[in-house]
């Protein structure tokens, strides 16, 4: 190849392409929005969650590697039976079972104007997609109070969100450089420790996995009759490893637990971070934006003296995925811990006039980072931060009218208090109910693994019924059923439906309470 001259080279090239004549993508993009429009037309009708396994998903889409092309619109119409069709419909008004996001109809569009922009939002040169992010961070700080110098950067969601706190928390407390050295852990003295509740998401696992800290450093704190960290455990557990010459260096609290809703105690775990210089980060990957709805605002007090904070806009800003965000309250900390400085990247700012040093490499992980800022700040534009509050709580009076409703049954129990927009419940037979009352221990131990299966049944059958959505989790080692309002499609009047799909699958055939044969 090296020998060839710039003649013979040139034979070679046929300067393909894969744009398209300009009128054939105005009728693919015409035609492809229409798909769209019909998708979020029928949303509320249907199964939400189509009745096939993945075996058999994979078999309906499976072909051979194409090695020519093929028609545009044959793709489309494929696309539309083989994905469109067969997807879960996540924002169906009736899906809460899950923290998932409805997503906002503009917030797909502007999806679609980043995909065609196809922005790399790392460094300060590209230029008015940073200053977009840049924006929306103000925008989203000013929501929670929050300090305005603070450095901060969009992410995909909150597990990688925490792992960009934790990161940061873990070098800036340790009690070396941890940049340069590596991280020297294990049980020994001087191990660095960091409390959390025992209801703290799972990414904080992973995060203390990933960050070397090691899974048996993290210590559970108890929690209340409200599902929220004890801070009183709190300071005798940092007290216990302080005595035993180990490193506490960090306190996560929640503000909005995945299980219950719950939101930590705030403003007196600040307090104890700061008597025992501990760095306070705050996982309000749920919660967050209900600093948005008034009735919330008691709650959310103490999360402007947080260290670190991070957020899901596609949560309560019903943005689609992916949009997680986390913000450090000082700002070259995060640098410290992320900025890599390397020649290909460097970028003479003084030829770019106006461009300040924002390098959003420098505040994460990501270097590759797609332009999510647009989503967000054309929903924001859109809906206002004040429809926004009212959506929110609107959400929250929801869960609180399907608590109302629960409770007018005899056979439900509410599990937990309802906290944000999430309701705990159980079936749980007025008879056994009674009977547990009177016996002994060991019946009441039966009872309560009948319990357990029978939920469980209940739920798988609302699951293959396929109208409504609740998911299952564990509190206090009973198995209960959990329904999440985070969608701005749902009403009132599906939460009375809901409700009456709850009993109707409770019950048999013939009208009598389900019971499972065992």
């Amino acid at each position: 190849m090296g020998d060839k001259n710039a003649a013979d080279i040139a034979r070679l090239i046929h300067d393909e392409t894969f744009d398209i004549d300009t009128e054939e993508f105005t009728r693919l993009v015409a035609h492809a929005g229409d798909l769209i429009v019909k998708y979020f037309e029928g949303i509320r009708t249907g199964i939400i969650i189509p009745d096939k396994t993945l075996e058999q998903m994979k078999e309906s889409i499976i072909e051979p590697l194409p090695l020519t092309g093929q028609n545009l619109w044959q793709i489309l119409e494929e696309a539309k039976k083989k994905v469109i069709d067969q997807a879960v419909r996540i924002g169906h008004p009736k899906l809460l079972g899950w923290i998932l996001p409805s997503g906002t109809p503009i917030g797909a569009v502007a999806d679609g104007i980043a995909g065609a922009l196809n922005q790399n939002v790392a460094l300060s040169g590209s230029g008015i997609a940073t200053a977009v992010e840049l924006l929306v961070l103000n925008w989203i700080k000013q929501i929670l109070g929050y300090d305005q110098n603070a450095a901060g950067v969009l992410v995909s969601g909150g597990t990688l969100a925490n792992l960009t706190a934790l990161t940061v928390a873990r070098n800036s407390k340790a009690t070396y450089d941890i940049r340069k050295n590596g991280v020297k852990q294990g049980n020994e003295r001087g191990a660095m420790v960091l409390y959390a509740s025992k209801e703290v998401h799972s990414c904080i696992l992973k995060a203390a996995n990933l960050l070397g800290l090691g899974t048996d450093n993290i210590r559970f704190v108890d929690i209340d009759d409200q599902f929220r960290l004890d801070v009183k455990d709190l300071e005798a557990k940092i007290i216990e490893d302080r005595e035993q010459e180990k490193h506490p260096f960090c306190v996560v609290a929640t503000a909005g637990t995945v299980n219950t809703g719950a939101i930590d105690p705030l403003d007196a775990i600040a307090d104890t971070c700061q008597n025992y210089n501990l760095w306070f980060h705050v996982d309000a990957a749920y919660g967050g934006f209900a600093a948005l709805a008034p009735s919330c605002t008691p709650l959310l007090k103490g999360i402007t003296r947080a260290d670190s904070l991070t957020l899901d806009p596609h949560k309560w800003l019903f943005i689609p995925f992916e949009a997680g965000c986390v913000f450090v309250k000082n700002a070259a900390q995060m640098r410290e811990a992320f900025s890599v400085s390397v020649p290909y990247l460097h970028i003479d700012k003084t030829k770019i006039p106006g461009q300040d040093d924002v390098d959003f490499a420098d505040y994460g992980i990501q270097l590759s980072r797609h332009f999510r800022a647009l989503k967000i700040w054309m929903s924001l534009k859109q809906y206002g931060v004040e429809k926004y509050g009212r959506i929110i709580e609107q959400n929250i009076h929801l869960a609180q009218y399907l608590s109302a409703l629960l409770l007018e049954r005899e056979d439900v129990e509410i599990v937990a208090p309802p906290a944000l927009s999430t309701v705990c419940f159980r079936y749980y037979p007025r008879d056994l109910q009674q009977r547990y009352q009177r016996c002994d221990r060991g019946t009441q131990e039966n009872i309560e693994r009948y319990l357990d299966a029978l939920n469980q049944s209940v739920l798988s059958a609302m699951r293959k019924e396929g109208k409504m959505m609740l998911s299952g989790t564990v509190l206090r080692n009973t198995f209960v059923l959990r329904a999440c309002i985070v969608n701005f499609r749902t009403t009132k009047q599906d939460i009375v439906e809901i409700s009456e799909m709850v009993q109707g699958v409770g019950k048999t055939e013939d009208g009598t309470l389900r019971r499972l044969h065992i």
